[in-house]
This record gives C-alpha cells, sequence and structure tokens, in this order.
C-alpha cells in the first residue's frame, strides 16, 4: 500500500490524521481523516478481500475529499449508521488497490461487513 501522504493533493504537504473511527473489523475500516497540514477533511475506507485458497489478499483503499460541511458532519455525528454517504458514488476520490494508487470517479458509499 502507499502512503497516503505520499498523493493525496489537498496541499503541498499533506499529512493526514485520524479524527474519528467509524467501523474497524477483521477486514475493513472506516473513519474521517483530517489533514494536519491545510484542515482538509478526508473519509477514508479499507476493504481487504483474502484469498483463503492462493494467499493473496486484495488490499484496497479510498481516499474521498470532503468538503467542510460535510467533514464537520461527520465529525459530530451521534451515529454514524444515519449519515448518508450517497454522494460518495460521484465524488472523485483516489484509490490504492494493492499499491497501484489514481483517481477514480467515484468511491463506495458503503462497507462490506
Amino acid at each position: 500500500m502507499a502512503r497516503a501522504n505520499d498523493f493525496l493533493d489537498c496541499c503541498t504537504a499533506a499529512s493526514v490524521e485520524r479524527v474519528r473511527l467509524f467501523s474497524s473489523g477483521n477486514h475493513g475500516v472506516e473513519s474521517l481523516m483530517r489533514c494536519a497540514s491545510c484542515g482538509a477533511y478526508w473519509f477514508y475506507r479499507f476493504h481487504e478481500y483474502p484469498d483463503f485458497a492462493t494467499g493473496d489478499d486484495d488490499l484496497t483503499s479510498w481516499w474521498s475529499p470532503l468538503t467542510a460541511d460535510e467533514g464537520a458532519l461527520l465529525h459530530h455525528a451521534e451515529r454514524f449508521e444515519g449519515v448518508d454517504l450517497g454522494f460518495l458514488r460521484t465524488r472523485r476520490s483516489w484509490i490504492d488497490d494493492n499499491g497501484a494508487v489514481g483517481k477514480v470517479p467515484g468511491a463506495p458509499d458503503h462497507g462490506w461487513w
């Protein structure tokens, strides 16, 4: 997996920190991240699909930029389960798919667990 600080484009010195962990399981994570340099919010989703037959796991991370209002909403939401993340489907996001990093036209709006 690539280091997010190397490809995130919110500023010239991106350095993200976790603000809030929404869910974490054996094969996935969802959290709100924030750039310590510029204050930009990011929604981070990690998903691992284990292949027990070959031992090769599919590791995928999505980094979706959030507006200040979206970041504040997620930061202060009492329950993450009630937050509509449908906007992620069309939010241009970064994807790190087993170390291959690039931009995609949207990200998943739900976890797999």
